[in-house]
């Protein structure tokens, strides 16, 4: 009772039933997860992944301290108010377990009172802007526990206010990782990266960051794969990465969920007039159209999801008309759809005429004639008036094109006025249209009235430009009227304008065709083979895109800027003028022979400081190199034809092949034509067009120097990693008939092999040295020369002991024991005239050069038959003796050596043999004496013999005439015969042969023996 008198003045009677009982009766199980020690307890630990195994194991026993805790007082609190104490039911043994709720992301662990306080550390901090102590606790809870969501969060709301847009972006991206499956956090993360896209140029960090925003739409659709708003956005982030392919493909998928979405036809259409191929695209976005115009009509109404049917998507839609050339089916859908969009929808009649369009006359005289046709019905402005000019303009274009419709097509050109500028203002590329319709039809006349328009509308207003397609099309009207000079001028300024114009091409070569001289058949060749390639290359994927701009009318500039100019500094391609006269074309001669002297001199003021190092120098001596190498190759008389056409990129062409696929068979049959007529008769030398003599010198400069710019720029390009474009070079000075003298051949080719070997690239060192051993001077000395080139390449020897090279040397080998055995038989008068028979022998280097090649390969047995032929030719050669024994000591440590004893005896015998000669041969010099012991003891290392090969090692070590560490070669007595050091292979060796004492030491459990060997010899003074 004194217990029940002390606690009871405590008790209070509103509280009585909550303090009374146990807590964790009446908790909700959502609201306390933590107190679901049952079923809730492995979710709640799992989430809290960034803790260690002890601060979970503490947070547990601190959890199971609160809950006894809260049970002892609830305890005491029943006892001291009379009422039995009921403990919280636990759940039976194998009783049903709560199925787990997963409805969306999972929750977030709960902060530990650390973290909470530290998060209103920044908090508070980010109020009172000072974003250093922000950042500074943001990143301590991070480092605590990296799955703080608003630590992330918060974070990235501070690096964009201080404008770290890259930092911010970072900070979303991980905080979205936290919850994966939250779709809306991934695509505002991925819009918050798209925001910055805008501000940045076409370049790396660009397509990295759409990269970034991909990545994220991506993560989204994993999540909700019919998400509209992801499924159009990573379609967006695709076409503008300019894989146009790949977001058609995207937004096909993104209509199939909203198929009445107008946002994602017109996408759809866009990227279909991107692809690589607009006609097998044109369809789809042809039927995306369509079936939501069925719809909109089905539904009476023009109103759509995110957007309005509109006269721009009439005209979208027309566009895939004209790349199918359905001319009938285009102006059929033109008037059916501008019925319906000027309220007339009911007039199906119409449709009936399919190859009249009295419809859109101004006046009713001729409509008056139907009998359905109702003048009161609609008013009159919705018929010929309400027509837009540039839609009028293309049923123009399209009654041209069909050919038999003369009348209508005159019909609706009258209404076309050329005299009426107010009504072209807002569409003045329709008058381009209707020029080249006109050009096409022989009016050069009347076409050049709307140019006319067209250029007064373009210098007055400044909001289109006189760009190539104008250009072609003044060419056209001079050439109706045979001024070919002046048509020729116009080609190739839009050439100028835009280097990827298919049509400027065209018409050159078809100008070109006609000549009567060669040399103008082959230009009009070569224009025409770099149009399909062009056209082959339009829909290439990698290639950088020029996006399409607003359909529908011209909107004037709001900043009142001119068109930006072509930049000055940018090279065009050349394209020679043939129809001008000679005195211009001899004025034009003296401007490129002056510009080629500049560079020139230019070359040779730069040329001491470019060696010297001066970056800034280099750059500009390769700059002028450049233009000169560049002018010498398009000189076309300095090349034979297939050779020049090899190095514009159209060498199958001459084989009678096409380079690229051609989708245009017009371009494909003038092709054929032009190499068919160009192409030499069969047996005929090619060399036979080329003149007999060349001058001395071009642009003033001679060819000797030519030769010099030409390797000078080569060596340049390699050293700065541009190794391909150096065989290029080097290609180019081989393939000239200026160069064809033994001597400058054989430099190229000597400049072209330090430029692989520079490069370490021994595929190209394995084929210029076949040259040597083929072409120029078969025999010992090429073949040393091949294996030398093989070894200073500091890559692996794939190609040394490829088939090619070993087939290569296979069959010199082979010629050279036919000729052999023929001048042995007797029958040496079978030789070609003029060789002497008792000068061909068999040659050791090339036995023992494919000796290596078959050690290297493993294959030992073989390799050992021709060591032995070269070894009967030269018993006392040291290299032979080497590679024998060594061939013999790893043929032993094979799994397939049948007498291991046996081949180890006749390697050891064959190793000491070398051993001794080379011995012989040193006398003084004290490189190969010390080469001699390393062969050794490494010999003895490779077989297990550790205690022998460390005997040889201190050889080395002990040859004290040689230089030693921190002296000069040579500097020491008896340093070889006249004190000849430093050439190949007289290499100190001690570094090396005291290093692998160390090794041995080391792992014969010697430390002393291996620490007193590194102070020794391996300190770096």
């Amino acid at each position: 009772m004194d217990a029940m008198d002390i606690d009871g003045p405590r008790v209070v009677t509103g509280q009585f039933s909550m303090n009374m009982v146990d807590p964790t009766l009446y908790q909700q199980p959502d609201e306390e997860p933590d107190a679901q020690m049952d079923d809730g307890q492995d979710d709640d630990v799992a989430s809290n992944i960034s803790a260690d195994s002890d601060a979970v194991e503490l947070r547990a026993e601190v959890e199971r301290f609160d809950l006894q805790q809260e049970a002892f007082v609830a305890r005491q609190r029943a006892e001291a108010s009379g009422i039995p104490y009921q403990p919280p039911t636990a759940r039976k043994p194998g009783g049903r377990r709560r199925p787990k709720k997963i409805l969306g992301p999972r929750k977030a662990a709960k902060l530990s009172p650390d973290i909470q306080f530290r998060m209103s550390l920044a908090n508070e901090a980010f109020q009172q802007r000072d974003y250093d102590k922000t950042i500074a606790q943001l990143s301590e809870i991070i480092r605590i526990n990296s799955e703080v969501f608003n630590a992330w969060s918060l974070l990235s709301t501070v690096h964009e206010t201080l404008g770290n847009r890259e930092q911010a972006i970072w900070c979303r991206i991980s905080a979205a990782h936290l919850t994966p499956r939250d779709v809306p956090q991934w695509i505002s993360t991925a819009e918050y990266a798209l925001e910055s896209v805008e501000d940045l140029e076409d370049g790396p960090e660009k397509d990295e960051m759409l990269r970034r925003a991909y990545a994220c739409y991506t993560q989204a659709l994993e999540t909700d794969r019919s998400n509209i708003v992801a499924r159009m956005g990573r379609a967006d982030v695709i076409m503008m990465l300019g894989n146009a392919s790949k977001a058609l493909a995207e937004y096909q998928k993104a209509l199939a969920y909203r198929p009445w979405n107008i946002r994602t036809v017109r996408n759809i259409a866009d990227v279909a007039l991107d692809v690589k191929d607009p006609r097998k695209s044109a369809d789809v976005a042809k039927g995306a159209y369509r079936r939501l115009i069925d719809h909109l009509q089905a539904s009476g109404t023009l109103d759509t999801e995110e957007g309005r049917f509109e006269w721009s998507d009439l005209r979208i839609y027309l566009e895939f008309f004209t790349i199918l050339e359905q001319w009938q089916e285009g102006a059929r859908e033109l008037k059916e759809i501008s019925r319906w969009l000027l309220g007339r929808r009911d007039e199906q009649f119409w449709d009936q005429w399919v190859d009249d369009d009295r419809e859109w006359d101004i006046h009713d005289d001729r409509r008056v004639v139907m009998p359905a046709f109702e003048p009161t019905r609609y008013p009159q402005d919705t018929y010929g008036e309400a027509l837009p000019i540039d839609l009028r303009a293309k049923l123009y274009v399209y009654r041209c094109k069909l050919g038999r419709l003369e009348h209508e097509a005159n019909m609706h050109l009258q209404l076309l006025d050329p005299t009426k500028e107010e009504d072209f203002l807002d569409f003045p590329d329709c008058l381009k249209d209707i020029a080249v319709a006109l050009l096409d039809r022989d009016r050069a006349d009347e076409a050049m009235r709307y140019l006319e328009l067209y250029k007064h509308i373009a210098t007055t207003t400044g909001d289109v430009a006189l760009d190539a397609d104008f250009s072609v099309c003044q060419g056209r009207y001079h050439m109706a009227f045979g001024d070919k000079a002046a048509a020729e001028e116009c080609f190739i300024a839009a050439i100028e304008e835009d280097e990827d114009h298919i049509d400027a091409r065209v018409q050159l070569a078809n100008m070109y065709e006609g000549e009567l001289e060669q040399e103008g058949r082959e230009e009009a060749f070569l224009l025409v083979r770099e149009a399909m390639n062009l056209e082959a290359r339009r829909g290439d994927e990698t290639a950088p895109r020029r996006r399409r701009g607003p359909y529908g009318p011209r909107k004037p500039r709001a900043d009142g800027k001119p068109r930006k100019p072509r930049d000055p500094n940018r090279k065009s391609k050349y394209v020679p003028r043939r129809l001008i006269n000679a005195e211009k074309r001899r004025q034009q001669d003296l401007e490129m022979t002056a510009e080629a002297a500049k560079n020139f001199q230019l070359m040779r003021a730069l040329e001491d400081h470019a060696m010297g190092g001066d970056e800034q120098a280099k750059a500009g001596w390769m700059r002028a190199a450049r233009e000169l190498v560049d002018d010498f190759r398009s000189y076309k008389q300095f090349y034979p034809w297939e050779k020049y056409i090899k190095y514009l990129g159209y060498a199958s062409a001459v084989q009678g092949q096409a380079a690229v696929p051609a989708r245009n068979m017009r371009l494909a049959a003038m092709e054929e034509r032009l190499r068919q007529n160009l192409a030499p008769a069969d047996g005929q030398d090619q060399t036979t067009r080329l003149p007999i003599k060349f001058p001395s010198e071009h642009r003033g400069i001679p060819f000797n120097t030519w030769l010099d710019i030409f390797l000078n720029y080569a060596f340049t390009l390699v050293r700065a990693g541009q190794h391909r474009e150096a065989y290029v070079v080097c290609h180019a000075a081989r393939d000239s008939v200026v160069w064809t003298s033994t001597e400058t051949t054989f430099l190229i080719h000597v400049a072209w092999a330090s430029c692989a070997v520079y490069a370490g690239d021994e595929e190209t060192c394995v084929a210029i040295a076949r040259y040597f051993m083929r072409d120029y001077m078969p025999g010992t000395d090429s073949y040393r020369m091949f294996s030398a080139m093989c070894r200073v390449c500091q890559t692996p020897v794939s190609w040394y002991t490829s088939g090619p090279a070993q087939k290569f040397i296979l069959r010199q080998i082979k010629t050279m024991d036919n000729i052999v055995m023929k001048r042995d038989a007797g029958t040496a008068g079978s030789l070609d005239a003029g060789a002497d028979p008792d000068a061909i022998a068999l040659d050791v280097a090339l036995l023992t050069i494919y000796g290596h090649i078959l050690f290297t390969t493993t294959s030992y047995t073989y390799a050992l038959s021709y060591f032995a032929r070269a070894a009967s030719l030269d018993p006392a050669n040291c290299l032979i003796n080497l590679s024998t024994g060594l061939a013999y000591v790893h043929y032993a440590l094979k799994r397939q050596a049948t007498n291991r004893q046996y081949l180890l005896t006749q390697g050891f015998a064959f190793l000491f043999r070398y051993y001794r000669d080379r011995l012989a041969e040193a006398r003084g010099n004290v490189a190969q004496r010390q080469e001699a012991h390393f062969n050794i003891a490494r010999a003895y290392a490779l077989v297990g013999l550790g205690n022998l090969a460390v005997q040889y090692y201190r050889l080395v070590l002990e040859e004290e005439a040689g230089p030693g560490p921190g002296e000069g070669e040579g500097e020491g007595e008896g340093g070889g015969e006249g004190g000849e050091v430093g050439l190949m292979g007289d290499e100190d060796l001690k570094v090396e042969a005291a290093y692998n004492i160390r090794s041995l030491c080391y792992l014969l459990g010697d430390v002393e023996g291996s620490r007193g060997v590194t102070e020794t010899w391996l300190v770096l003074e």
